[in-house]
């Protein structure tokens, strides 16, 4: 799309001249750069009616200007002419220049187009570039026709890349801007653009809704040529509706005008609708020949995506008529078809997707995206209330076991050296009594031999839940359904109170270092043994010893 034209003050006289071919002149440039050579290509295009308004030079317009307003022409040229590789040779050489003489509008067509050619190349990796360049010029642009053709391309890579849900969103934001212009050949193209979206979709009210508004503009516009374009996304729609007489007739009164205008790509799709619509009516040999009449012209463009649909169509309709045929057409179209999302194209496909989603929706809808950062701060904020919340608890609970094991041990400790548990630990002399004595000993008692064993294998750090099972003669099951029963908590837990109890002991009443106390009371590690004593105190080992040092 044309989305903007450059006016000078002074026209040439050799603009009033005959116009020459558009190739012809451009090549004429090409070889001498001068503002009468840059007119006449202006004047070629004029008079095709490729132009939305005349583009006018001076003696005085520089080289670069020169360079780049025709350069920039010739890839549009030739991107309408469906010469892909031509159109990106004159835009690549045209960007540059149209950076260099700081003419915004231009250059984030430029890139807009080459966003678009790179696409029908299958080079996805340029079509993000230039397509993420092109939107942030037109988000600086502030000018409703830049977005809504940012916005357009957009649609039309989310297209090329098959995946019309998300240029379904893209078309309604362009048609959006586009209705608050006036731009008539503009409202065309995405009209048509929204056709293509909705057909994929298989949304065909829709389809043919948006076909025939494009059509209509072009019509009043009086561009025959791209209003029979029109007609053909049109037929697409009435052929899904089933509206076979009214796509027929429209497709044989486009056809010869698509021929004429020289637009072979277009013509081919035109091709296809028809050979589509004869062979859903029965009319196989004649859909044939229009399948073929399309073949060569999507192979000579490397359309693999449009030759795969002739080739299935080849397969379909000669099935009767020359099945040898059929079968390598079917040959054909398999390959193809496996061919189009190969492992490459997929990885740049989600990889573009990814980047147009996370960069480019970014720029865009910058009000959306404050409310989605809004919202997630708030989630945020209240996942790290949640979890603040979740922690204390923890300290708390951790806190009252640790002070419930403390009294418990002490209490422990005070019983050790009463009567009862002297005379129950004396009486177990044979081991048969010992294991009768300890089955049936209370509380006390086993607690008791639970202390001793930890602070027997506290230096050695030998203080797993198994070691201390088997010296009481139980397994390791049955140990800790008891442990929770008295201590309403962890053996693993029962044993840090020791440790913490033992430490806080070495710490008031010896010379030791925290490194020689860590080590008496099972740590392999200092710091291990610094967190714990910590945590569970709230201070440190040293800070513990100079509040509770025993002079």
């Amino acid at each position: 799309m044309k989305r903007t034209s450059v006016f000078l003050a002074l026209l040439l006289a050799c603009c009033s001249l005959w116009a020459a071919d558009p190739e012809t002149s451009l090549a004429a440039f090409d070889k001498k750069v001068t503002p009468a050579n840059a007119a006449l290509f202006f004047s070629a295009l004029e008079e095709r009616e490729f132009l939305d308004e005349p583009i006018v030079v001076s003696e005085t317009t520089s080289h670069d200007s020169l360079c780049a307003w025709v350069w920039y022409w010739a890839a549009e040229y030739y991107y309408d002419a469906q010469d892909f590789l031509r159109s990106a040779g004159y835009g690549e050489r045209a960007l540059p220049l149209c950076e260099a003489i700081g003419d915004k509008t231009m250059e984030a067509d430029c890139a807009s187009l080459l966003g678009l050619i790179y696409v029908r190349l299958g080079d996805f990796d340029k079509a993000a570039l230039y397509a993420k360049r092109c939107n942030r010029l037109d988000i600086e642009s502030g000018n409703p026709n830049n977005i809504a053709s940012s916005y357009n391309t957009l649609a039309g890579i989310y297209m090329s890349m098959r995946k019309p849900d998300e240029a379904e969103q893209y078309i309604l934001r362009a048609i959006e801007y586009v209705e608050k212009t006036d731009n008539l050949p503009r409202k065309a193209v995405i009209y048509g653009m929204a056709s293509e979206v909705y057909q994929h979709q298989r949304k065909f009210p829709q389809t043919l809704d948006y076909a025939t508004r494009a059509w209509e503009i072009e019509t009043r516009l009086g561009r025959t040529d791209k209003a029979a374009i029109r007609q053909t996304q049109r037929a697409a729609a009435l052929i899904a509706m089933d509206r076979f007489d009214e796509a027929e007739k429209i497709l044989r009164e486009a056809i010869p005008v698509i021929e004429a205008s020289g637009n072979y790509h277009s013509l081919a799709i035109a091709y296809n609708h028809l050979g589509d619509l004869l062979y859903i009516t029965g009319r196989n040999r004649e859909g044939a020949d229009y399948y073929y009449k399309a073949l060569p012209i999507f192979m000579e463009q490397h359309d693999i995506y449009n030759e795969a649909h002739t080739r299935k169509g080849l397969r379909e309709t000669l099935r009767g008529i020359d099945p040898e045929a059929a079968l390598e057409h079917g040959d054909r179209f398999e390959h193809l078809r496996d061919s189009i999302y190969d492992s490459e194209s997929n990885a740049n496909l989600t990889r573009l997707a990814a980047e147009m989603e996370n960069d480019i929706l970014r720029q865009i809808n910058r009000k959306q995206q404050i409310r989605t950062i809004i919202l997630i701060s708030v989630i945020s904020a209240i996942f790290v209330f949640m979890a603040i919340a979740t922690y204390v608890n923890y300290r708390r609970r951790t806190r009252r076991q640790v002070e419930h094991f403390s009294h418990l041990l002490n209490e422990v400790q005070k019983l050790r050296h009463a009567e009862r548990v002297k005379h129950a630990i004396a009486k177990a002399e044979p081991a048969t009594e010992e294991k009768e004595l300890l089955a049936e000993a209370d509380d006390d008692l086993f607690m008791a031999r639970v202390i001793d064993y930890i602070s027997a294998h506290l230096p050695n750090g030998d203080l797993g839940i198994n070691g201390m099972a088997e010296s009481l003669c139980m397994s390791s099951s049955t140990f800790r359904r008891r442990m929770y029963a008295i201590t309403k908590g962890s053996p693993k837990m029962f044993v840090r109170v020791v440790q913490i109890n033992k430490a806080k002991e070495l710490l008031s009443s010896t010379t030791l270092t925290i490194k020689e106390i860590s080590a008496q009371c099972g740590y392999k590690e200092v710091n291990s043994f610094i967190r714990a004593f910590q945590s569970d105190t709230g201070v440190t080992p040293a800070k513990w010893r100079d509040q509770y040092k025993t002079e």
